[in-house]
């Protein structure tokens, strides 16, 4: 009897200790995550940006209620209530920042403030402020704004370079335009991707922690509270969260940043060339044993690599002894150039490899690149390749895949949506952004293009006007 007592004592007290120390598992593996929270959230910032653009918006007609425009352009490729009549509304723009000064400096993404006429910031205990942009870089996407204030919550950079993958780190922003500070945890995925076509300067971290819109422009920290960095972008098809998100690393934020503070713009390096991505196809072709390298499709004469005597169907595949494994890579590295700078390439011409030297000129203040007429006119375009067409399962070969459109744009008023495929613009065929980029520069401002549409099965013309 004694030895019974004894056994369920025992037990007993094996299920209290037990109960106990996993009810404070929990809370000691949280913990990092709770003060790296506590520590960043406060310099975590709303921003709210009233655009130049008016959002036309229709007058619901009777029947529309039930079979909405989307309906049949879904299914039917038009809308029949596209006729309705408009009335014209404010558009605003919403987006994250975070302070990176006591006194009123704040990080944010360019895309956010995007043709904006006035810009105001919340914090995290609600107090506004007007805020004034102090400079803004389209190539790397990020802003610099100030707001009269004194003694703020700023939160520190850290060295990006030390970043590990499989690192725990948390995302917090505005999702949405409501949720302030919200906080969501991950891992850094992958380190340096590029190749994107979202900027010119691509060296994105990946991460799985989620990002939705909205996010734009806060903070990525590490379990210090410190931030890695600037969630910008995310991977996706249905226009929320998929556990592919992307981040500007914070070495890049610094560097940006004090060339804002002290010139209020930044200078980029350009070669004068259109590269080429080299898939497995492009390789076997060139006879390499792996897809790498950028190929050179065209040369700008009388540019900086037509100096050094590079020629279109060359491969560049080192710079300053550096391999070039994409296009990405090469990009980064002239884009960060200084003027007057100058790199060695290696290049493998029809096989042989050959050394040549060029120096970098500035960036043409009046070159608009197919990024540039893309986010002008709200698109993210994408070539098609089969993958694409097996990935969202169009019939489509050629031409340029809409991935994304700001619903505030022409384009979307206009009819355009995520998954058409622009085939021609003004009768000419594109199937690339370089092409699209010079379609689009050959109208005049304030003329006409005419883009031919694959929309499913149909075909279909869509007039935009270039502001």
């Amino acid at each position: 009897m004694r030895r019974s007592i004894f056994y369920l004592l025992c037990l007993a007290l094996t299920g209290v200790i037990s109960s106990s120390a996993v009810a404070e598992e929990p809370r000691n593996f949280s913990q990092p995550f709770i003060q790296a929270a506590k520590t960043a959230q406060p310099g975590v910032i709303s921003v709210k940006a009233r655009l130049k653009r008016i959002h036309r918006q229709g007058i619901q007609q009777e029947g529309e209620r039930f079979f909405p425009n989307d309906f049949w352009e879904r299914f039917f490729g038009f809308g029949p209530f596209d006729s309705a009549p408009k009335r014209e509304k404010p558009s605003f723009g919403y987006g994250s920042g975070f302070i990176v000064s006591e006194d009123g400096y704040i990080l944010t993404n360019n895309h956010v403030l995007r043709d904006a006429s006035s810009i105001v910031v919340q914090l995290l205990d609600g107090n506004e402020y007007q805020a004034t942009k102090v400079g803004s870089d389209a190539s790397t996407d990020i802003a610099l704004l100030k707001i009269d204030a004194q003694n703020l919550p700023a939160l520190s950079l850290a060295d990006s370079s030390k970043v590990e993958i499989g690192e725990l780190v948390l995302a917090i922003g505005n999702p949405f335009g409501s949720f302030q500070a919200s906080v969501t945890a991950g891992v850094i995925s992958a380190k340096g991707r590029s190749d994107l076509d979202l900027v010119r300067v691509e060296k994105f971290f990946q991460t799985d922690a989620a990002i939705n819109l909205g996010n734009s422009g806060g903070p990525l920290v590490n379990l210090a509270g410190e931030v890695i960095g600037m969630n910008t972008a995310i991977a996706t098809h249905t226009g929320g969260y998929l556990g592919i998100g992307f981040a500007i690393p914070s070495n890049l934020l610094r560097d940006v940043m004090k060339d804002l503070l002290e010139h209020g713009q930044l200078v980029r390096g350009y070669l004068g060339v259109t590269l080429q991505r080299v898939d497995a196809d492009i390789a076997k072709a060139l006879d390499l044993e792996r897809p790498y390298g950028a190929l050179v499709s065209e040369v700008v004469p009388q540019g900086p690599a037509d100096k050094a005597g590079l020629q279109s169907g060359d491969l560049i595949i080192e710079i300053d002894g550096k391999v070039i494994d994409t296009v990405g890579s090469l990009r980064n590295i002239v884009a960060l150039m200084k003027p007057e700078e100058e790199l060695t390439m290696k290049v493998l011409r029809d096989g042989e490899p050959l050394e040549l030297t060029a120096s970098i000129s500035q960036f043409p203040d009046d070159e608009d690149t197919g990024a540039h007429i893309e986010d002008s006119l709200g698109l993210l375009l994408e070539p098609m390749s089969p993958a694409l067409s097996k990935r969202y399962h169009l019939d489509a070969k050629k031409g340029l895949l809409v991935v994304q459109i700001d619903p505030d744009s022409q384009a979307y008023q206009a009819g355009l949506r995520a998954g058409h495929v622009i085939l021609a613009i003004n009768g000419r065929a594109v199937n690339s952004i370089d092409e699209f980029s010079q379609a689009v520069k050959k109208a005049k401002k304030g003329g006409r293009i005419l883009l031919q549409v694959k929309i499913g099965p149909n075909i279909r013309f869509i007039p935009l006007v270039i502001e």
